[in-house]
């Protein structure tokens, strides 16, 4: 048993990485949908004239209309490296601290509160480790074609240039304040979710769970913590984009705001409640989809390396 653990702690970071690069490539059309629907003041309604996106079907076939397929993969070089970092950083860390609370007294009698705490510090690692290359991924994807930065090399310089190191980390307080609830509540509802199935199938504890099931569990539990955090990830959006405007003069009225209280305030006075909604039907599938297959490619991978190593042993 103690040998299958630390197998497993071995090559998370490895599964981590390779799951974050393959789940982002699939995923990544939904994610630029989700941040030019979070980024637009005016309203997302099919009866509004002064509106650039109405709604999900009308923006897709505005982005393809306008700037071609392969718009709806903009940012990717940045997002795909952000991936990668972070699941390596995520997995690696959860799967260490989790060995490291699971010999405590408190934390090996409420699996729960052990999942959600990994889950939440692992996140928050993560999440403090690749901000920059998340701001860079939010400006690429939501600049004029033309504009703005032509690789994520020169952003880094741009920025860094004109804004100094705070601008590689603009939108940190909204983006650590939902990082933690974020992540610790998929991998609880992740966990909760998959004992619940095992029970309900006579399965023991221990026991691995097929694959549709798994993509189940994984869809759940990224749905049900993404309602809980989405204004803030709305308004961690909205500031990382505060000093690019000229780059998106297309777009329609720029939004300003100076820090975090001041962009939710905003938003609430001038868009309504549902505009700190925003982009919440394509974030939801994003949430879904992407934790399904998070979650799912993670263990398979896990298992087939693990299965591998033995192999060779």
């Amino acid at each position: 048993m103690d040998r299958a653990k630390d197998d497993r702690v071995s090559y998370a970071g490895l599964a981590g990485g390779l799951t974050g690069c393959i789940t982002r490539f699939i995923c990544q059309p939904l994610d630029v949908l989700k941040i030019r629907l979070q980024l637009q003041v005016e309203p997302i309604s099919a009866g509004s004239a002064v509106s650039k996106y109405r709604s999900i079907a009308q923006t897709m076939t505005c982005i393809y209309r306008e700037e071609g397929t392969l718009a709806f993969w903009k940012g990717h070089n940045p997002a795909q490296l952000l991936s990668l970092v972070y699941g390596v950083a995520q997995f690696s860390f959860y799967e260490r601290f989790n060995g490291v609370l699971r010999n405590l007294a408190f934390f090996e009698q409420h699996d729960r509160a052990r999942n959600f705490t990994c889950g939440a510090c692992s996140g928050s690692f993560a999440a403090l480790i690749i901000m920059p290359l998340d701001v860079i991924r939010t400006r690429l994807v939501s600049q004029d074609p033309g504009r703005g930065y032509k690789n994520t090399i020169q952003a880094v310089s741009v920025i860094y240039r004109l804004e100094g190191i705070r601008g590689l980390y603009r939108g940190l307080g909204p983006a650590m304040l939902q990082i933690a609830p974020l992540a610790g509540g998929q991998f609880m509802f992740y966990n909760l979710f998959g004992t619940a199935i095992k029970k309900f199938e006579h399965l023991p504890e221990n026991a691995a769970l097929p694959p549709v099931e798994l993509f189940m569990c994984g869809g759940l539990a990224g749905l049900c913590t993404k309602l809980l955090v989405y204004p803030l990830d709305l308004a961690k959006k909205r500031l990382q984009i505060q000093g690019f405007a000229s780059n998106r003069q297309s777009f329609g009225q720029h939004f300003v705001a100076n820090h975090m209280l001041q962009c939710l305030y905003e938003v609430g006075r001038h868009e309504g409640i549902r505009g700190l909604y925003k982009g919440l039907s394509p974030s939801l599938l994003k949430a879904g989809f992407t934790t399904a297959f998070y979650f799912t490619i993670y263990d398979w991978l896990l298992f087939m390396f693990n299965k591998g190593f033995r192999k060779a042993l």
